[in-house]
């Protein structure tokens, strides 16, 4: 199946946000606003954040 354009900007936000966490960058490269950045691959974000979380507190000994 071809690649639509909605896909590859699909693919561009979801691969910055992940390896860069930076919402800028996301919204530059796929030209688009910052609250449609948020509204559709926020959750990329809070993923990475509750990630962090479960690090820290295997670190701190934690559950």
């Amino acid at each position: 199946m071809p690649h639509r354009r909605h896909n590859m900007r699909d693919v561009f936000a979801t691969h910055i946000l992940k390896h860069t966490g930076s919402y800028e960058q996301a919204v530059y490269a796929i030209q688009d606003t910052p609250e449609m950045v948020v509204k559709h691959y926020g959750r990329l974000i809070q993923d990475k954040a509750a990630m962090a979380v479960k690090i820290l507190n295997r670190f701190w000994g934690g559950a």
